[in-house]
């Protein structure tokens, strides 16, 4: 097998070096020519296309400046009309002075000839009085005895037109101008089986300019000024794209010709009258040519033009017209009904009376060329350049092949000079590559293979040192980074699992971390990158504020440690977080470090073992004063028993004497309640059902109610499970709970008892009607001695609490002043 050693190697890179760049300078030469052929070709092209691009659309401008001027010609014309006195003499002279001439071809025994005739400018001038009633009526000069009533559209020429009924509504000076109107002429009628159009039957449409006449504000009549269509046609019909001389008239089916449409798009001016809008004999509009239009149509040829309706035939007919109707112009390519690709430059005809004064706009003109044609000045030139560049690049082979002999022999000669020292160095690699790193290349040359044996030499020696640093760090980085990942899972678990919640806040009070307890306490999600710690607390605004405040002080520059106890109202519990905060600095980036414990559980235990000490306090020192109460008492009340024996006949001292004993019994009472509050009996215990409770409570107080006036319901789940505890001190609870309320609507009301199951607790819902309890008394109804009745012992919500905390439940009370009270007992379906 062949093999290139390295002395064939550097022999071809010498002659590549050599012989290459003269290849490219070929190449490159040959490469650029060609692009700069290219390029002028198509900026040649471009140039030409552009050049004529502007001098169609400055064409088609201007072409609709003359037709604008022509329009406001025309409304001179009717104003200086309607200052002439109305009679036939001055009316035909007026006629008479305003002829044009037409320019067209007629076929006469099949062989056509360019006609020029001088035609009226005006076909019909009439006068209207203002009834609508023509009075004066001059057609193509003459008089005519024909007079209508053009107030009714039906007796117009064209039976639609509200010439007169718009006129009449203008000022003086003011112009109505209509649309254009003609009887429609078919493909067949104008053809009449010939190619081009040159015979048949022509379009002479009208279109009708119209101003009143008044004296001292009222109408006396309508002056009519009807434009005969074909002097309109004169601007377009003539235009050759191609040629600078005016033709007489344009092969439709070679693309170059113009036309002019209205700002409805419709075709007013084209060399197939079969274009143009026209009507029917019955005076409605025939249909635009579009996708609906039936084959019987197209066959028949009654196919009017209307570029809003054709983008079928090309997308950019519609844009046309509504570039126009913006009052802009341009140049586009479409392809017209024949099939013929052409540029068409269009522009807008500035004009404003009448029907037109929506956009003012009387439509546009359109000047097409079809595109070969188009380009064919700008391809002659490409030709040429193409021609030129070829002869000079045959020349150019001739200067490449006188230099390559020369190279050959001198690169043999350098290549062998070169290659000997390398393949020592070569060797020397390879030892290296199989693990010698102490191989030593002996060279004897003071040229630069000479120095590249050196370095190689001094190379070796450096990879030795640094090979043995580097296996030291790569031990250290394993140490470090054990130690590394360790640390940072030790930091991990202590974060997540600490009770207390933790959240950090960089520079800028964006939470950059929040730990699980955190999330549990406040009841929220981790969140993203880049959150406020507004959005993230958004639902506990209580500590908006006092984080609000301890940022401002940092900003401030504060960088002591904040500390604060927020109480919170949740669900209607009371709960209490301890925050604190405190400064970081980590990595150079500065921060702080919120935690927040949930000390609700332990400040409710707190506040319950202290009413426990204060209760237990209370019920020693009142079992103290009612045993030292109670003995003096039972005396006083005998002796008062004998004294009021002995006064039989003293009715006044006996009533005394009884008053004194009632004081005397209702403090018994008090000591009674005291000594069963200080020390409650041991409750028995049993499985009852909470109803039945409920009934006997509700059997005792029924009386009552209905002498108070108090509307009782009740509605009691069905399937209540059954309950431990002690039926008699719930009954107690609930008749001190009935009472109260009762008690509370004195003047009647409606009192409510509801027991349901909610999870694994029973609750007990008595809601009243009665006068409330105000905000700063709820949290003492349930101390020893608190009343608000100004009578009692104020010890029965005390007994009650007593009673449902000893069970493990709770009772709640909502209420309102004016509206009423709601006690909710909980009691949970097992025991603790």
């Amino acid at each position: 097998m062949f093999r290139f050693n390295l002395h064939k190697k550097v022999l071809g890179a010498l002659l590549l070096l050599s012989l290459a760049p003269l290849g490219l300078l070929l190449f490159n030469s040959q490469h650029s020519l060609r692009l700069v052929e290219d390029l002028l070709r198509q900026q040649t092209t471009a140039a030409f296309d552009n050049q004529a691009t502007k001098a169609l659309e400055s064409r088609a401008q201007m072409v609709a400046a003359q037709v604008a001027a022509f329009l406001r010609e025309v409304e001179g014309d009717l104003l200086d009309l309607s200052l002439l006195t109305p009679s036939e003499e001055i009316y035909q002279d007026f006629c008479q002075g305003h002829l044009r001439q037409l320019w067209y071809r007629q076929d006469r025994n099949n062989a056509p000839v360019e006609i020029r005739e001088t035609a009226f400018l005006y076909s019909e001038l009439a006068y209207v009085d203002r009834n609508g009633q023509e009075r004066l009526r001059i057609v193509d000069g003459q008089p005519s005895v024909q007079y209508r009533n053009v107030s009714v559209p039906e007796q117009t020429t064209y039976k639609n037109e509200v010439y007169f009924r718009q006129a009449k509504k203008l000022d003086v000076g003011q112009v109505w101008v209509s649309r254009l109107h003609g009887w429609y002429v078919g493909r067949d009628d104008q053809r009449q089986g010939s190619l081009e159009a040159v015979q048949g039957t022509p379009y002479r449409g009208v279109i009708r300019f119209a101003t009143p006449i008044r004296r001292n504000g009222k109408l006396q009549g309508v002056v009519v000024l009807t434009l005969d269509h074909r002097h309109l046609m004169e601007y377009t019909q003539h235009i050759s794209p191609v040629w600078d001389d005016d033709v007489v008239s344009p092969s439709y089916s070679s693309a170059n010709y113009a036309f002019m449409f209205d700002d409805q798009g419709w075709m007013i001016a084209h060399p197939k009258y079969w274009d143009i809008r026209g009507y029917d004999p019955d005076g409605s509009l025939v249909p635009a040519y579009s996708q609906a239009t039936s084959e019987q149509d197209i066959k028949a040829g009654r196919i009017p033009f209307n570029l809003f309706a054709a983008d079928f035939i090309h997308p950019n007919y519609p844009l046309v017209a509504e570039a126009v109707l913006r009052g802009e112009s341009g140049v586009v390519e479409t392809i017209n009904i024949g099939g013929s690709n052409k540029i068409m430059a269009y522009a807008p005809i500035p004009y404003g009376a009448g029907v037109y004064r929506g956009h003012n706009v009387f439509g546009g003109i359109t000047i097409g060329a079809e595109i070969d044609q188009f380009h064919q000045p700008a391809v002659a030139t490409s030709l040429l350049i193409r021609e030129q560049i070829d002869e000079y690049l045959k020349q150019s082979w001739l200067v490449i092949s006188l230099t390559v002999m020369f190279v050959v022999a001198t690169a043999y000669l350098l290549s062998d000079s070169i290659v000997r020292p390398l393949l020592l160095l070569t060797e020397g690699t390879r030892r290296m590559i199989r693990g010698n790193l102490s191989p030593e290349v002996k060279i004897v040359s003071d040229d630069e293979v000479g120095e590249l044996a050196d370095s190689f030499n001094t190379m070796v020696a450096e990879l030795n040192n640094r090979r043995n640093r580097l296996m030291k760090t790569l031990q250290a980085l394993r140490r470090s980074r054990k130690e590394i990942i360790r640390e940072r899972n030790f930091k991990e678990t202590v974060f997540e699992n600490i009770e207390t919640g933790l959240l950090t806040f960089d520079a800028a009070s964006k939470v950059t971390s929040v730990n699980g307890s955190a999330c549990r306490i406040l009841a929220i999600e981790r969140p993203g990158s880049d959150c406020s710690w507004k959005k993230l607390l958004a639902s506990w605004p209580e500590l908006h504020e006092v984080l609000d405040r301890w940022f401002l002080a940092s900003v401030a520059g504060d960088k002591s440690q904040f500390r604060e106890y927020v109480p919170l109202e949740r669900n209607g519990r009371t709960l209490t977080y301890r925050m604190a905060m405190f400064p970081l600095s980590f990595r150079q980036q500065e921060g702080w470090l919120l935690t927040i414990e949930d000390l609700t559980e332990r400040v409710n235990l707190r506040q319950q073992m202290a009413r426990m000490d204060r209760l237990a306090s209370l019920g020693r020192m009142s079992a103290g004063i009612a045993h030292e109460v109670r003995n003096p008492l039972t005396g006083v009340s005998l002796l008062l028993d004998e004294l009021h024996d002995r006064l039989l006949g003293n009715e006044p001292d006996q009533l005394l004497i009884r008053q004194a004993l009632g004081e005397i019994e209702r403090l018994e009472t008090l000591v009674n309640e005291m000594l069963h509050f200080s020390a409650q009996p041991e409750p028995k215990l049993s499985q009852v059902a909470i109803s039945d409770v409920v009934a006997d409570s509700l059997l005792l107080t029924r009386k009552q109610c209905q002498r108070q006036k108090i509307t009782l319901t009740e509605t009691i789940a069905e399937n209540l499970p059954p309950i431990i505890l002690d039926a008699d001190r719930l009954k107690q609870v609930l008749l001190n709970l009935l009472n109260n309320a009762m008690e509370a609507m004195p003047d009647g009301g409606t009192l409510a008892v509801n027991v349901e199951t909610s999870g694994t607790a029973i609750l007990l819902h008595i809601i009243d009607s009665g006068v409330g309890i105000p905000a700063d008394k709820l949290p003492l109804i349930f101390e020893p001695f608190f009343t608000s009745k100004g009578q009692g012992t104020g010890l029965g919500l005390a007994i009650s609490y007593n009673i449902i905390s000893d069970r493990g439940g709770e009772i709640y009370v909502d209420s309102e002043v004016g509206v009423g009270t709601t006690v909710v007992v909980s009691l949970p379906l097992k025991l603790a």
